[in-house]
């Protein structure tokens, strides 16, 4: 499907509404079979249009070819201004603008123009030709400085855009070729100076041309410029939907909310458009371009990703560091600690040679002592068995003096008896004599 009506059917969804197409030529966005409430209109009426188009210097110069029999019937026609014209219209919910506010000399006046046929909150949908990528690919780019002097100044000012238009415009309106880029100089303009200067005088003394692109625009030189009508509080309406120009295709799209507010509180406005702005691309790209861009972005995406790896590996290697650090630490302390500990062990050493010097000592010592104790335990058992035979002596020699008492008592014992007896007392004096007899000195 036609990516404008893509654009105009997702901003209104209900078929009911009212809509008005300006210019819709032979091709329109809005199909009065799909919303039976649409209108159309142009500055002109249905057969001006196709006398137009039957030939004039607008198609000489862009080579545009249209069938007059194909231009749709326009049910207004507008005088002067849409305000002025549809002033006792019913006022519309959206408003579309397919490749028409090129055409328009005062931009800024039809802008604000247009809002009077639309509703409060009602949609301006606008369709634009992107100058890179159709015939006014070698135009300067307009601006809100060139649409402001013409705003105040009046239309005669729009001499030097159709002196632009005249004297860069070519008669080629493929989009692919200015995609592709391929030897895009062989289209360099080839209009004479003296034809463009012809129509800027025209301007210039107040004529009107029959068709002119005055405003080329990229998307987002025509962002910028409706940034800066805003800043100036001249424009009631603040952008809800923005479609930059796509691959190979030469229009971008814009959706413009109806809102009185903006003029006096342009703030929010202007956010808004900032926010667009991101998505266009800038100055001119082909699709080489874009295919640049996109192995750009991938290796972009590799490189982010190859940076968050880098910056992985950078932390694990501080942090590799600072466990070095504290391994480094762990090991001087170990090391001394080893030191410590081999001296120590040196000092054990030592002690230990000392040790077994004087384990040596105490062995010679030991072994003296052992053999001593050798020695006298010979001489201990043998003043023992010496002395257990002299035990046995004194008690053989006790048992003899037992029986030696024994005997003498039993010989006093008989003594007595004997001294006791009459035999012996008897005898006595005669012991007596003999007694002398051998002892005489007694």
């Amino acid at each position: 499907m036609d990516p404008r009506i893509v654009f105009f059917q997702n901003l209104i969804k209900d078929k009911s509404k009212r809509i008005l197409e300006l210019g819709p030529l032979n091709r329109p966005i809005a199909d009065k079979n799909i919303y039976p409430n649409t209108f159309y209109c142009d500055i002109r009426s249905t057969e001006e249009i196709r006398k137009l188009y039957s030939g004039n210097d607008y198609l000489k110069a862009t080579g545009i070819l249209i069938d007059p029999e194909s231009i749709i019937p326009v049910d207004y026609v507008i005088q002067d201004n849409y305000k002025k014209t549809l002033e006792n219209v019913q006022k519309f919910d959206c408003v579309i603008a397919s490749h028409v506010l090129e055409h328009m000399p005062d931009l800024i006046f039809s802008l604000q123009d247009i809002s009077f046929v639309l509703k409060p909150g009602g949609i301006f949908c606008i369709i634009y030709p992107d100058k890179r990528y159709c015939f006014d690919h070698f135009r300067t780019s307009a601006s809100f400085r060139d649409a402001y002097n013409v705003f105040r100044n009046g239309t005669k000012e729009n001499a030097p855009m159709v002196l632009d238009f005249f004297y860069s415009v070519i008669p080629e309106n493929n989009p692919h070729v200015f995609w592709e880029k391929k030897e895009i100089l062989n289209y360099l303009p080839e209009t004479s100076y003296a034809e463009a200067i012809k129509h800027y005088e025209q301007v210039a003394e107040g004529m009107r041309m029959d068709d002119v692109h005055y405003w080329p625009f990229t998307d987002m030189d025509f962002l910028k410029f409706l940034y800066d009508c805003t800043k100036a509080q001249l424009l009631p309406f603040r952008c809800i939907s923005f479609y930059p120009c796509q691959q190979d295709d030469q229009q971008f799209m814009v959706a413009l909310q109806y809102d009185p507010a903006v003029c006096s509180r342009p703030k929010e406005a202007l956010q808004d458009l900032a926010q667009w702005m991101e998505h266009a691309l800038p100055d001119y790209y082909s699709s080489k371009d874009i295919a640049v861009l996109n192995e750009n972005e991938r290796l972009q995406i590799l490189s982010d990703a190859q940076y968050q790896k880098i910056e992985t590996l950078q932390k694990n290697l501080f942090q590799s560091q600072n466990d070095m650090g504290v391994l480094k630490e762990q090991n001087e302390a170990l090391t001394s600690l080893n030191t410590a500990q081999q001296e120590a062990l040196n000092t054990l050493k030592a002690e230990n040679i000392s040790q077994k010097e004087a384990l040596s000592t105490l062995g010679s010592e030991n072994t003296m002592q052992q053999e001593a104790l050798r020695l006298s335990t010979a001489e201990r058992d043998e003043y023992r068995q010496i002395s257990d035979q002299r035990f046995e002596e004194i008690k053989k020699l006790e048992a003899e003096m037992t029986d030696l008492q024994n005997e003498l008592q039993r010989r006093l014992g008989q003594l007595d008896l004997m001294e006791n007896s009459r035999s012996w007392k008897i005898t006595k004096p005669l012991r007596t004599i003999a007694h002398a007899f051998r002892n005489p000195e007694d």
